[in-house]
């Protein structure tokens, strides 16, 4: 049986230029049938062009005056963070679905608000990703699903995973393709060297995922 293992793989910083073809081709070479793509969110959502830089955005009234009556713990009390859920829901939806998604979580609901405004949500606000990205909010990619899919059918890999990285060899399943286990994915990433930051390694191949 072939040994089951995560291969880290360095890029150059990503772009909405680049595609899947090319970054395999570049760097990973061979992908077989029984491998597993594994991106982190903020590469993915920056090749889908899913990223906003604050001093393009001009906050309105209405961020300015929502943003104000939440507590500081929200992290939508942030202008630039309420001004780009706007940009991307809708003003009156993020407002509305915002208002429902706290009294939710009141009575233990959590995620209302990104379950119906998928397209607001955010990595982070102020990345540790390399320029010129470093100072940008970064959406989550969307929709995470359809991508995985997407990702698979280009490359001829068994399966596709994006991950979140909050801290070094952490990981969190943000979604897969159809015939990847997010659980034994998570388990199996849960060494992955994955950085956005000075040591950029935003992709890894789990190899002889199938066998392993």
């Amino acid at each position: 049986m072939a040994e089951l293992m995560v291969v880290p793989v360095s890029t150059s910083v990503l772009t909405s230029a680049d595609t899947w073809e090319t970054i395999i081709s570049s760097c990973v070479g061979t992908v077989h049938p029984e491998d597993v793509i594994c991106l982190t969110g903020e590469a993915a959502a920056i090749m889908q062009n899913r990223y906003i830089r604050p001093e393009e955005m001009q906050p309105g009234f209405l961020e300015r005056f929502f943003c104000r009556l939440l507590p500081e713990d929200d992290p939508f009390s942030n202008l630039y963070i309420m001004a780009s859920a706007m940009a991307a829901a809708g003003k009156w939806k993020t407002i509305f679905w915002h208002i429902i998604g706290r009294l939710c979580a009141l009575a233990g609901y959590e995620d209302v608000f990104f379950i119906h405004c998928p397209k607001a949500d955010f990595s982070c606000a102020v990345t540790e990703a390399l320029p010129p990205y470093d100072k940008c909010i970064i959406y989550r990619p969307f929709p995470v699903k359809k991508l995985c899919e997407e990702i698979v059918e280009r490359v001829g890999a068994y399966g596709a995973v994006i991950v979140e990285t909050r801290e070094w060899k952490k990981v969190t399943i943000l979604g897969t393709s159809r015939k990847v286990s997010a659980r034994r994915a998570a388990h199996i990433l849960a060494k992955a060297p994955f950085s956005s930051g000075k040591q950029y390694i935003p992709m890894a191949i789990i190899r002889n995922y199938v066998q392993g």
